[in-house]
């Protein structure tokens, strides 16, 4: 019995996540006809696939401490999408001049969040805010007086746009992309370091860890997977437009929090994550198909957020 429960303690966000996911699709299928249908199901998937991505940005940051967040993701995608879409002009060929050219991006955006909140200290809200601003107004200039030109390559829609059978392609990416996260953060010194950063930073340091450089390489980390989500939505949407990128930004946020991912740090389950990613995109389907539009998708991932903010600061005042 004790080591019932010893491991529902220990996935016990984890099954929420799951048990608050059914809820809706029932609800779901009891207000909206075929809302439990493949076609519908495979497609909630897909784009929940999207959000989960982003959300693994947000965990790296948020894991090691120090009130991390990054709110430049959303941008960083859209930078690179804009100008990788050009380079690339529906050429394959082309494919690996935009990849180098959105590691570049990335690693140039991480460092400089990096740098600003790891090593000058400044609060890791207001730098990358600060970045999405400025990213923002680069391609605001960029593309002032012309449209955005070119076109993903056919690989790279293939990849991010199409299916294989009944199963999104996308889906394939995360399946990849999951059980290495897990091994990088629970059987890595890197992930022992960044966890360890985020429970105690003092302990850490003392440990030996240098926590500056941790937190720095989680914000880089954050870039550069921002940048390349960015060549996905290229992919999957067969266009760059300014603010592609950007709504991802407050879902990929509730997404690490519905997961289970503590906003003082010190731990993140990419699978809760991904189940958070889930719950939110079928909370949006939801709303949507009964009619509320954008307004009541917003409204929804407003009100989760503060209900899960609550939870949260109820449980650490009673520690």
């Amino acid at each position: 019995m004790t080591r019932i429960l010893g491991r529902f303690d220990r996935y016990q966000k984890l099954i929420i996540a799951v048990l608050l996911i059914v809820f809706l699709f029932v609800l779901g299928q009891l207000t909206v006809s075929n809302f439990l249908s493949v076609s519908q199901v495979l497609l909630t998937v897909k784009l929940s696939s999207f959000i989960a991505l982003f959300g693994l940005c947000q965990m790296i940051v948020i894991a090691g401490g120090g009130s991390g967040l990054d709110l430049s993701v959303g941008y960083t995608a859209t930078v690179t999408a804009v100008l990788t879409a050009t380079m690339m002009d529906g050429k394959n060929q082309n494919l690996w001049i935009a990849v180098l050219a959105a590691l570049a991006i990335g690693l140039v955006v991480g460092a400089m969040n990096g740098t600003l909140a790891a090593y000058v200290k400044l609060p890791p809200l207001v730098v990358t805010l600060a970045m999405a601003q400025i990213l923002q107004g680069a391609i605001n200039v960029y593309t002032a007086g012309h449209n955005i030109t070119g076109r993903p390559s056919p690989v790279l829609q293939i990849i991010a746009a199409k299916s294989t059978g009944i199963f999104p392609n996308i889906l394939f990416i995360l399946l990849i992309v999951t059980p290495l996260i897990m091994i990088v953060t629970y059987k890595t010194s890197l992930g022992l370091k960044l966890f360890g950063t985020g429970t105690n930073e003092t302990a850490a340091f003392l440990a030996g860890v240098n926590v500056r450089r941790v937190r720095f390489t989680s914000y880089v980390a954050s870039g550069v997977l921002a940048s390349l989500i960015g060549l996905l939505l290229l992919g999957n949407m067969g266009i760059a437009f300014k603010d592609m990128g950007s709504n991802y930004v407050m879902p990929s946020i509730a997404a690490a929090v519905v997961g289970g991912v503590s906003l003082t740090g010190g731990d993140g389950n990419y699978l809760g994550v991904i189940l958070g990613a889930i719950f939110l995109q079928t909370l949006t389907n939801l709303l949507v198909a009964l009619g509320w539009g954008d307004a009541g998708k917003w409204l929804g991932f407003g009100i989760v957020l503060f209900i899960l903010l609550i939870v949260y600061v109820s449980n650490r005042r009673r520690k």
